[in-house]
Parts: structure tokens; C-alpha cells; sequence
């Protein structure tokens, strides 16, 4: 789990690099896109299951951030603690 958020890291990494540098042609415009899609799919978690864990009482801020950066490799943990925790 923790090599899959170091590649996710890297992957933002890399797409800030495509906004503030000049990279070649074919890689500029596909981090940026790919830097979108992905940005576009985690604000769609973050509503999603944002709502989900506020009803139970259990979000902050902080997790939203993570979620945006991590995805759902951030909320399946988050998940099962919010599912133990009801039963």
C-alpha cells in the first residue's frame, strides 16, 4: 500500500512538473490530461464518500486533502474503521 502512495507522489510530482516546465511534446499534454482525469475522478470520491464519512461523524478537512492527493487508497482504511466502528 505504501509503494502504490509513493507512485501516486511521484505521479503529482510529475504533473506539476508538466504545468511549471516545458517538457516534450508528447508528455506535456499527457500528464496534463491524465494529471485532470485523475484530479476530475478523486473531487468525485471526495463527494461521494465525503458525504458518507461525515455522516459519521469522522471528516475533517485534512482528509479531504488526502483524498484528493491518495484517492481511494486514502478511504478503503478510512472505510473499514467507519464500518467497524457501526457494528
Amino acid at each position: 500500500m505504501n509503494m502504490f502512495r509513493g507512485v501516486i507522489v511521484v505521479f503529482w510530482l510529475a504533473v506539476l512538473l508538466a504545468i511549471f516546465a516545458d517538457l516534450p511534446v508528447p508528455f506535456d499534454r499527457l500528464l496534463l490530461s491524465a494529471g485532470a482525469v485523475v484530479a476530475f475522478l478523486h473531487a468525485l470520491e471526495l463527494v461521494g464518500f465525503g458525504v458518507w464519512i461525515r455522516r459519521r461523524g469522522l471528516f475533517h478537512w485534512r482528509d479531504g486533502v488526502m483524498i484528493m492527493i491518495f484517492g481511494v487508497l486514502y478511504l478503503k482504511p478510512r472505510m473499514r474503521r467507519a464500518r467497524q466502528a457501526s457494528v
